[in-house]
Formats: C-alpha cells, structure tokens, sequence
C-alpha cells in the first residue's frame, strides 16, 4: 500500500487528505476523532516536515519532503 492510501486509510472521514508538492495537506474535519498521533508519526517516519496551522476556519496539518 503506498502513502497516500494508508494516509487516507487512517484518516478516514475525519480529514482530508489532498497530496501536495510531494507532501500533504491534512484538513481537519473532526479534531477529537482524528488519530493525531499515528498521522503525524507516519509523516515523520517517511522524512516529513510538519507544520500545523489554521485554513479557511479548520486546523490544518501540512507536511513536505524533508530537504537533505
């Protein structure tokens, strides 16, 4: 399975996951639901920046390829 598929996998109805310049952007739609933990420490095994910010009203999560 890559990626995308187990992000949208976990993420389920609780977000949604759009790729982005080899990265994500991670709207969330149910901030208690969302398995926090377990997307952000996906992002960061596969070498992910993370930034969490606000968009349009909805935390969002945004990540890109980590530049060696």
């Amino acid at each position: 399975m890559d990626l995308d598929e187990r992000m949208k996998k976990m993420v389920k109805d609780t977000g949604e996951v759009n790729s982005v310049h080899g990265g994500y952007e991670i709207r969330v739609l149910k901030p208690t639901l969302l398995p926090w933990y377990q997307v952000v420490k996906l992002l960061i095994e596969t070498d992910q920046e993370i930034w969490v910010n606000e968009k349009e009203g909805k935390i969002c999560i945004f990540s890109e390829p980590k530049v060696q």
